[in-house]
């Protein structure tokens, strides 16, 4: 079917858009700022005009679709152990008044652990938004090495994760508590009473599309098991792990908040952990 859409694109171009159509906060995190830091990041290495890109842990793919439709992208391949991307022909058409998605995506879904190296050509690029806080630990170090493995000598790696898990909402539970390192200080009994109880609104831009996929109640249990699941990944471990794989830093960038830590917290962890909420890393393959 893809050929068929190339096609159409040659004939016709790229499907009509219109960015004033949109009004779900989601949708606008990922497909600006999103979007946007990426770019900063890796179009600053690549022309993303002429690079193939794979995404690692590409959700919706709204991001992607941005990529293509702001910046010129075209050839990105998108990888994830859900099928949210199932959902973007209907969000483009919702949010941007698309009638079709353009060839220049193509999605996957993967089992966790799979290996992607050999399974199709060498990328240019290859980018991770807020997903490798999610690997189990055992799997960083062999997924981090197919990924170098996935891509071309003198190719790019962009990794964004936030928040670390050791930052005042490291746990991904800020849209039910509102109290910083409240998952370093309270009990998992104690988390769980407080979002099973939670009955106020979400900000908006914490909503994602799967929300109705599983309802109110459904989604407080999906995030909570989430949060259990979480790796407790550094930045220094980060780093770490992709140098181990292979990968040269290119460059980064850690970003931290400027909050009030509390004593008890500092007696357990170092404070560098517990302030640093995102890194942006940039890896090279030699």
């Amino acid at each position: 079917m893809n050929w068929m859409l190339k096609l159409q694109e040659r004939v016709s171009g790229l499907a009509p858009w219109d960015a004033k159509m949109i009004t779900d906060e989601w949708f606008r995190a990922h497909f600006d700022y999103a979007a946007d830091v990426v770019h900063h990041w890796i179009g600053g290495v690549l022309d993303v005009r002429k690079a193939t890109f794979l995404n690692f842990g590409c959700g919706d793919g709204i991001t992607d679709l941005s990529l293509v439709l702001r910046y010129g992208a075209t050839a990105i391949h998108g990888v994830d152990i859900r099928r949210e991307y199932a959902k973007l022909p209907r969000i483009a058409r919702e949010q941007l008044g698309m009638s079709r998605i353009p060839s220049a995506l193509t999605f996957e879904t993967i089992k966790p652990s799979s290996s992607l190296a050999g399974r199709r050509p060498l990328v240019d690029g290859i980018m991770s938004w807020s997903t490798f806080e999610h690997v189990q630990r055992d799997q960083l170090a062999p997924i981090l090495a197919d990924l170098h493995a996935c891509l071309k000598p003198g190719g790019y790696f962009f990794i964004q994760i936030e928040p670390l898990f050791y930052s005042p909402y490291g746990s991904h539970l800020r849209r039910y508590d509102e109290m910083p390192w409240h998952h370093l200080l309270a009990t998992e009994d104690e988390l769980w009473k407080i979002i099973h109880e939670h009955a106020g609104p979400i900000d908006a831009s914490e909503v994602d599309f799967g929300f109705a996929d599983f309802g109110p109640d459904g989604y407080k249990r999906f995030v909570f098991k989430e949060y259990q699941a979480l790796n407790r990944l550094t930045a220094d471990e980060l780093v770490g792990f992709a140098l181990g794989a292979g990968f040269r830093v290119e460059r980064q960038e850690r970003r931290n908040v400027e909050m009030d830590v509390p004593t008890t917290l500092l007696e357990r962890y170092p404070r560098e952990w517990l302030v640093n909420n995102e890194i942006f890393l940039l890896l090279r393959k030699d």
